[in-house]
């Protein structure tokens, strides 16, 4: 009210005013008789709208009713920006076509003298489809890597559960999930999921063995002619089988077989030759295969045969023949006297010689054929050097009815023994003997004046070498004979003559030499001064 005394105060006074507010909020005097436009006005409301029956393209929408008397209910749904609005008189609506993994915000409205009250609000995920073309693009030992396609609608991100509970999330279409034990059989579930993730979709199953892992301490043994034992541990985690292979320098592949233990036999193989084998673990279903364990080894050996031994006074060569597969080696040993003398391996050449041996001595040769590190059966055989004859044969005495014979051993000879032997031609005697460890021999019982022919020679193993010969002859006993001739002659005088008598002479001593030449002693003499010879 202004004041009474101000002329401008009775131009607009009211007398039974009423205060009113304007639209836009500025409080002005009316008269209170004056119809004006009235708002209903209610307490605060707070009510609450939930969703049931989620899908992935529907929900079911209730809420509390509002205060008093309702016009209707405006429910306005958001998703991505946009606004959709739907009336309604009841206290629950359906909500159909909707996005997959979408987020919805939702107001409830209560409408009353055609003023929005407090709205009920709520929030939800639709259930996001399942992911499509769910597959394994790649398996290790630890690891297994998925792929997939993203599912039509949305998706925050994805949850893979491993088989035994554990659960990974991925932001992408693909992961890859370690940490598993070699050779386990796993189903992977992944799960498109939104939000914080308690909304998720049914579950995309894939089954898949990771590779079982290697094999290790492969070993070798037992090596024979035409088979390998093979050995190995198992691999860590689990393998329901392994595959061995064998193959050689020349064919890629003879033997393949699936075993379930950790021991086989392989055979038959090739005799004496290099043999690659592999062992490789599997899983139960034999469509992965861990890593391949090679290991390299040899069969033994056929032993050789032929073994022949030439030999001269002081070498031996040895040669054999070899059926043993590839390129294979030999070790040769010499012995003398069950000791070893000379060894000599890696021979490629069925051929060895040794030079600078004993003569007359027993040698053995023994021929080990080897495969790599595999040997096979020795063969041995044994030949003697030949004999030298014993050299410098003389006489170092004699007497009238003995003589010692000497001589010089052969050069480097091995043990020996002598056989000596004493003949006279002419009386037809013959005297032998052994001699052992010495080189000297005496003959008694000789005749006097007798020619001796001394042999001896070198044996050694029921061997003899040439003799070496030299002669000598006892000491004569000397005895005289006298010889008278008796000449008669048609011619007068005839033998009386000088020429007749050295003619004669000469005859008789021609005689004497063809019976008894050097083979015993004798003389012819003429006595000088008588006619008697």
């Amino acid at each position: 009210m202004l004041s009474p005394d101000d002329p401008e105060t009775t131009t607009d006074y009211i007398e039974d005013s009423c205060v009113a507010m304007l639209s836009f909020g500025a409080w002005v005097e009316k008269n209170c008789a004056e119809l004006l436009p009235f708002i209903c006005y209610e307490d605060r409301f707070c009510g609450q709208a939930t969703v049931t029956n989620t899908t992935s393209e529907s929900a079911v929408l209730t809420w509390l009713p509002g205060p008093g008397d309702i016009d209707h209910y405006r429910v306005d749904v958001t998703v991505d920006g946009e606004l959709k609005q739907f009336k309604t008189n009841n206290l629950t609506y359906d909500l159909v076509n909707l996005t997959a993994g979408a987020h919805y915000s939702v107001q409830v409205f209560p409408v009353k003298c055609s003023r929005d009250l407090d709205p009920q609000e709520t929030a939800f995920y639709t259930t996001p489809n399942k992911v499509e073309s769910l597959i394994v693009t790649a398996v290790t030992e630890t690891s297994v890597f998925l792929s997939w396609n993203e599912p039509a609608g949305s998706a925050t991100f994805y949850l893979i559960e491993v088989q035994g509970g554990r659960q990974i999330q991925s932001n992408t279409k693909g992961k890859e999930v370690g940490s598993l034990t070699p050779g386990n059989l796993y189903t992977f579930t992944v799960l498109s999921a939104v939000g914080d993730g308690s909304t998720l979709s049914e579950g995309t199953n894939v089954t898949t063995y990771t590779k079982p892992g290697k094999v290790s301490d492969l070993k070798v043994s037992e090596n024979t002619i035409d088979s390998l034992l093979l050995k190995w541990q198992r691999p860590e985690g689990n393998a329901t089988g392994f595959r061995v292979t064998a193959m050689t320098d020349s064919d890629p592949l003879i033997k393949v077989f699936n075993v379930n233990q950790t021991a086989v036999k392989v055979t038959p193989l090739p005799t004496g030759t290099r043999i690659t084998l592999s062992v490789t673990a599997l899983t139960a279903n034999g469509t992965l295969e861990g890593e391949k364990v090679t290991v390299v080894d040899h069969t033994a050996p056929e032993p050789i045969s032929n073994l022949t031994l030439e030999t001269t006074f002081n070498s031996l060569t040895a040669t054999w023949m070899s059926s043993a597969g590839t390129a294979p080696t030999f070790i040769v040993e010499l012995h003398l006297d069950g000791e070893l003398v000379k060894k000599i391996g890696n021979l490629t050449e069925p051929r060895q010689r040794f030079d600078g041996l004993k003569a007359a001595a027993s040698y053995t040769v023994t021929v080990v054929t080897f495969s790599g590190h595999v040997k096979g059966a020795p063969v041995e055989r044994s030949n003697f050097t030949r004999l030298l004859p014993p050299t410098d044969a003389k006489r170092i005495s004699s007497d009238k009815h003995q003589i010692t014979f000497q001589w010089n051993a052969p050069e480097n000879a091995a043990k020996v023994s002598y056989s000596v032997r004493i003949h006279a031609s002419f009386w037809g005697h013959t005297y032998s003997a052994v001699v052992d460890n010495q080189t000297s021999y005496t003959f008694g019982n000789l005749t006097s004046g007798t020619k001796y022919t001394f042999e001896v020679r070198s044996e050694a193993y029921g061997q003899s070498s040439a003799p070496e010969v030299v002669s000598h002859s006892t000491d004569a006993e000397k005895r005289e004979v006298s010889l008278s001739m008796l000449c008669s002659s048609a011619e007068s005088l005839f033998c009386d003559t000088g020429t007749t008598r050295a003619t004669v002479f000469t005859q008789f001593q021609e005689h004497f030499v063809e019976l008894f030449g050097d083979n015993i002693f004798w003389k012819l003499e003429r006595l000088e001064g008588t006619q008697e010879a």
